[in-house]
């Protein structure tokens, strides 16, 4: 199996569904790593899965950290409006691996 950096991935996923903005993307990937840390200390460094609804909670801590009240207003202009939005964007990130 041929692997892919991110980046390459990224912006074949971007050209195949421009549904998303590129940005929406590395928000996205950001969020799981900021939430990935999270819970992992929360659960005394032991890493794990986290569960959609922990990932979801991640990704309104992250917004809201990176962009306040903004948050909202940033992730609608990337065409994000609903958590069905990030859904279907990981859905895409496992499709392109």
């Amino acid at each position: 199996m041929q692997q892919f950096n991110f980046e390459e991935v990224l912006n074949r996923m971007v050209e195949e569904n421009p549904r998303y903005h590129r940005d929406a993307y590395l928000f996205l990937r950001e969020a799981l790593e900021f939430t990935q840390k999270a819970v992992s200390k929360a659960s005394r460094k032991q890493v794990r899965h986290i569960s959609g609804q922990e990932l979801l909670g991640g990704i309104r801590d992250y917004a809201l950290a990176v962009y306040g009240p903004m948050a909202i207003t940033v992730l609608e202009e990337w065409g994000v409006s609903s958590c069905e939005d990030f859904g279907n964007m990981v859905f895409l990130m496992v499709e392109n691996n």
